[in-house]
């Protein structure tokens, strides 16, 4: 029971979320208040999977923003490439 009594006595591991902007982001209106995003790995070092990853963890939590992760590339809005990309991976 020390372990759970702990985890409970510790609280908020986070910042608390900053407020939002007054006026909004006028771009986000064009995908309708969420963006869906497709991670596309070109060869990285993992550096940039970790981070995307850490992001939208429960601390951060990136899709309280509108911000979600897609599995297929035709659900996404948005397609982030981490990694150099050479010109088969251009085709």
């Amino acid at each position: 029971m020390g372990l759970l009594r702990k985890i409970r006595g510790t609280g908020r591991v986070a910042e608390p979320a900053p407020p939002r902007p007054e006026g909004g982001l006028p771009q986000a209106r064009e995908f309708g208040g969420s963006v869906q995003v497709r991670c596309v790995d070109a060869g990285s070092c993992n550096g940039c999977e970790i981070e995307i990853a850490a992001a939208f963890n429960p601390v951060y939590d990136a899709e309280r923003y509108g911000a979600r992760l897609v599995a297929s590339p035709r659900h996404a809005d948005v397609a982030m490439v981490t990694g150099p990309v050479t010109r088969n991976m251009a085709e």
